[in-house]
Parts: C-alpha cells; sequence; structure tokens
C-alpha cells in the first residue's frame, strides 16, 4: 500500500512540476518556442506584428474562427488542413483563454460607442447603407 502511495506521489509531483515548466520564447518575436511554433511565426508574421498573438487569449474554436474569417475576408491564403490544424493547436496551447487578466475583451457593440469625430461623409454613407440593408454583405464562408 506504502508503494502504491509513493508512486501516485511521485507521478502527481511530476506532473505539477511540468505544469509549472516554463517555455522558453523566442528572442525575436517573444512567441513561446513550443511545439510547431515555427509553422505559426512563419504563417501569421508574414502579415501580422508577433505582438497581435502575443496580446490574444482564445479558446479554440475562437482561434478557428478567426482564422478562417481571414481566409474568407482578410487576404489569408487557404491553408492546408494539417497546417491550419497546427496552428491552431499552438494557438490554443500557448495563448488559450487561461488567466482571464490577459484576456482581450470583446469588442464593444456599435450601440455602446460614442459617435466617431474622425468619420468621413463616405464613412457615415456607408454605415447608414448598412443599417438599411443597401449594403451587400460578404459572402459566406464555405
Amino acid at each position: 500500500m506504502r508503494f502504491l502511495c509513493l508512486i501516485t506521489v511521485t507521478f502527481l509531483t511530476g506532473l505539477a512540476f511540468a505544469a509549472n515548466e516554463k517555455v522558453p520564447l523566442d528572442p525575436t518575436t517573444g512567441m513561446k518556442m513550443g511545439a510547431d511554433w515555427e509553422i505559426v511565426r512563419n504563417h501569421c508574421i508574414a502579415c501580422h506584428s508577433p505582438q497581435t498573438i502575443l496580446r490574444q487569449r482564445a479558446t479554440e474554436a475562437n482561434w478557428t474562427s478567426t482564422l478562417e474569417w481571414m481566409q474568407t475576408n482578410g487576404g489569408l491564403w487557404k491553408l492546408d488542413p494539417a497546417v491550419q490544424k497546427t496552428i491552431i493547436k499552438y494557438l490554443t496551447t500557448h495563448y488559450g483563454p487561461g488567466d482571464s487578466g490577459t484576456y482581450r475583451r470583446p469588442p464593444i457593440p456599435a450601440t455602446l460607442m460614442p459617435p466617431n469625430p474622425y468619420a468621413t461623409d463616405a464613412r457615415l454613407e456607408a454605415e447608414a447603407k448598412k443599417q438599411e440593408g443597401l449594403r451587400p454583405r460578404p459572402p459566406a464562408p464555405r
């Protein structure tokens, strides 16, 4: 019985140590150098500052949605499904929800935003048409 307790305590201590183990940071980008981090760096840093990733925290569903939105609306090329899965896994593992103090807040609804003092007439007209349903919507994701 003591032997079984000793093995259990040793195993749990190892798990706790592994959970607290720090992942080294890339000195250039500041990204966590976990498994497949180079793939993420090479794909994401082509368009974004590393800070765009470092300041975000999201669930797997949110990271997936964001990546799909970028492919549909943001100019991101279509990724191989295996590469996309690798990127999502890295982002979820290293930049998942975790500590709520570092999670980016959701966007403020437009109805709660103050009027934009820098809006141009063209922007105001486009927003009015959007509200009236006269502006075409982007194509639905496939």
